[in-house]
């Protein structure tokens, strides 16, 4: 069948059959930020990884094929079938990136004088090298704790990160959590082309059950796009026993929500898509988080009572829940409470339904419309499922209502001292002469009912809430235990460099050449130089001579007219020889 971009139906072309999609296979689950990828001179394998996308595996033939990111509809280059396939960053690990090395302060000096073209920060790259070299405890967390400044976080620190993070998973925790805050800064810096690599190579290491929470809090402190990564690591943590670090994973992703307020109703969408197959402490996270934290409120509405309904069908017990996500102010006007009726018209399933009476919290001023939602709310009153909301519907319209509205008359007539205790008592309180239900019996006021959630799904949040509270202690100890030697170590004068020469990078051969251009220019002014003086020497010794000569025959008038003809041809000789000399 052929896949529309939006829309629940598609109609196979070979039979003319129908058939109606499930809310997952829709829609594309959103992004929540966009990857840039960085222009780095010196391209290796990580660059071409970069911001890059897992395969998709066609759900038809099982083939592999590459995933066209600016498409939302991926088509198998083999079978031609069509789907909607969620795309993953692809891991970057140490197999991409070669390892550091040892360079030395000659390195750094000549990088800084512009006579390298080596790509990577050298001071940078001899830090992590000494983090992943040094054998002394206290010395590697003295270095690892320079993280602190932002003069390391660079495309450096990005580029040779998965080898820090291999680093930070077999070490001490002082050291990693140290360490890991080249994460947080990499991801806080207002360069989004650090942000993919980051991403790519946390993903190579977070899903190991047994990987350090402090990478998990990290990643907490960036952008949206580290969302999908937390809520995966997540559920495969809780998947294989590791409750404590699904918990600390998720308290990242709550971090994340409170520091991203621009990304919230994108990141409230991912969460709300997870619903269909996150499962235990994930789905508990999820269920307590929509409801209470900044998500609360954040969804398209159009796409939650969409979900809604598609999850009444899939996963029921987790409606109820939903139901109070649902946050939305007086309809506008007419048209905007004819569409709220729509939603309850045009459900598919009993979730659909009472999401749509969620919807109707305040009544209008139009006979027509009234009568229209009261029938509605009167189809579900009885239902086992939607009739909660129905009555909840129901109670709101005629609070928030108008006075004597002849649409509540004829329900009220129909079913009398059937209706619920508070709606009773608010129709007596608007119409206490009514012949309609018994006004002699005392109604009194009592709050309104709680919704029941399902005990299952209650128990798994109060499940996450048990476990985030373990994961705040844990993350207190780990983070005490570490402070004592990260004191420790700040006393000491650890240096960056352990070498002064030789370079252990070639120059660059821009200024190989420069060098070789001043040197030949300088041998050149030498030569000048030593001819021009050896010319002026023979121009005085030959001078001198002639002076003497001069001197010695002065009564020879003639002879010292030819002497200084011949000093004046000398000079004039010279004069000639240097301009040529110095024009070569």
């Amino acid at each position: 069948m052929r896949l529309a971009d939006a829309g629940r139906d598609a109609v196979c072309d070979f039979c003319g059959g129908g058939s109606q999609l499930r809310f997952t296979l829709r829609e594309i689950e959103p992004e929540a930020a966009k990857l840039v990828r960085p222009a780095i001179k010196g391209a290796t394998r990580w660059l071409e990884k970069q911001a890059k996308y897992e395969d998709c595996t066609c759900p038809g033939c099982g083939a592999a094929f590459p995933v066209d990111a600016a498409q939302s509809i991926q088509t198998c280059e083999y079978c031609g079938a069509q789907s909607k396939l969620e795309s993953r960053l692809v891991p970057i690990t140490i197999d991409d990136v070669p390892a550091p090395v040892e360079r030395t302060r000659a390195d750094f000096t000549n990088q800084r004088r512009g006579r390298s073209d080596y790509p990577w920060d050298i001071e940078t790259e001899q830090l992590i090298w000494r983090v992943l070299n040094e054998p002394d405890l206290l010395q590697r967390v003295a270095l690892a704790d320079k993280f602190q400044h932002w003069g390391y976080i660079n495309q450096t620190a990005a580029h040779f990160l998965p080898w820090l993070l291999q680093q930070i998973q077999r070490d001490d925790d002082a050291v990693s959590v140290c360490a890991a805050d080249a994460v947080g800064k990499l991801l806080c810096s207002n360069d989004p082309t650090l942000w993919p690599s980051v991403v790519q190579s946390c993903r190579a290491v977070v899903f190991d059950t047994q990987s350090k929470p402090c990478l998990v809090h990290e990643l907490g402190l960036g952008q949206g796009v580290c969302v999908k990564t937390l809520i995966d690591a997540a559920e495969h943590a809780a998947a294989n026993g590791r409750r404590d670090y699904a918990c600390q994973a998720l308290w990242a992703v709550g971090t994340l929500i409170g520091r991203n307020f621009d990304e919230i109703p994108v990141i409230a969408q991912i969460v709300l898509y997870r619903l269909f197959y996150v499962t235990g402490q994930v789905l508990g996270w999820a269920l307590h988080t929509m409801r209470n934290s900044y998500l609360y409120g954040r969804y398209p509405i159009d796409v939650l009572v969409r979900a809604i309904d598609e999850l009444a069908m899939e996963r029921p017990e987790v409606v109820p829940h939903l139901l109070d996500c649902i946050y939305i102010g007086p309809p506008e006007d007419n048209a905007d409470f004819t569409r709220r009726l729509d939603f309850i018209r045009n459900a598919q399933s009993w979730g659909g339904r009472a999401a749509g009476f969620e919807l109707l919290n305040q009544a209008i001023d139009d006979d027509a419309l009234m009568k229209q939602a009261v029938e509605l709310v009167d189809a579900d009153l009885d239902d086992a499922n939607a009739g909660t909301a129905a009555e909840s519907a129901l109670y709101r319209l005629l609070t928030r209502g108008r006075e004597n509205d002849r649409a509540f008359d004829e329900l009220v007539k129909k079913r009398n001292e059937q209706l619920s205790y508070r709606v009773k008592r608010e129709y007596i309180r608007r119409n206490q002469e009514t012949p309609l239900l018994d006004t002699t019996q005392k109604y009194y006021w009592q709050s309104d009912p709680k919704r029941a959630f399902d005990p299952d799904m209650q128990k798994l949040v109060e499940g996450w809430k048990e476990g985030i509270r373990e994961a705040v202690d844990q993350h207190n100890e780990i983070r005490e235990a570490c402070k004592a030697k990260r004191e420790q170590a700040r006393k000491l004068d650890v240096p960056v460099f352990l070498r002064d020469e030789p370079a252990t990078l070639p120059l660059a051969a821009e200024y190989t050449r420069q060098q070789e251009a001043e040197r030949l220019a300088e041998q050149k002014q030498d030569e000048q130089q030593g001819a021009l003086e050896k010319l002026n020497s023979d121009y005085m010794k030959r001078i001198e001579e002639l002076s003497q000569k001069m001197m010695a025959n002065m009564n020879d008038q003639k002879l010292v007219q030819d002497i200084s003809a011949e000093m004046m041809k000398l000079g004039e000789d010279l004069q000639v020889k240097m301009q040529k000399l110095l024009s070569q």
